[in-house]
């Protein structure tokens, strides 16, 4: 073979080796744009009590998939619903609570007795003086 014949069959596959890594390359950036962005919870979430870590992860991956089933289904209530991670974190929430794990919560919760010791306290004693006559007669005091 001559060689300019072999130069010019040598540029011939390093050209047609470009176009084809630049026609990967642009319909490998095509496809990211099509793709349906995914979002990961942004609130932490512990095991639930008597849960074994692999409850816990199987759980996880579950409530992820449900959370971004619900944002990706509807998106008409996306004004009045907050953002998209907000929805998502709702959701992944709802679902992780639903399974018996621990979430955040705002405010004073407390799981405890002692918060319920407090509300059964015994009513204050009546005001000082004489029943009004029109009281039932066990208020009335005794001679």
């Amino acid at each position: 073979m001559p060689d300019g014949l072999a130069t010019r069959a040598a540029s011939a596959a390093a050209s047609e080796m470009k176009s084809i890594i630049a026609a990967s390359l642009g319909a490998l950036l095509l496809s990211a744009c099509g793709s349906t962005q995914t979002y990961g919870p942004g609130v932490l979430v512990l095991p639930g009590t008597n849960r074994t870590f692999d409850q816990f992860r199987f759980d996880e991956q579950d409530c992820r998939g449900y959370a971004q089933t619900q944002i990706t289904k509807s998106n008409q209530e996306q004004d009045s619903a907050g953002s998209l991670q907000q929805r998502y974190d709702r959701a992944f929430l709802q679902c992780m609570y639903a399974k018996g794990h621990k979430v955040p919560v705002s405010g004073r919760y407390s799981d405890s007795a002692e918060s319920t010791q407090s509300a059964a306290r015994t009513p204050p004693p009546p005001p000082p003086g004489p029943p009004p006559s029109e009281a039932p007669p066990d208020y009335r005091p005794t001679k």
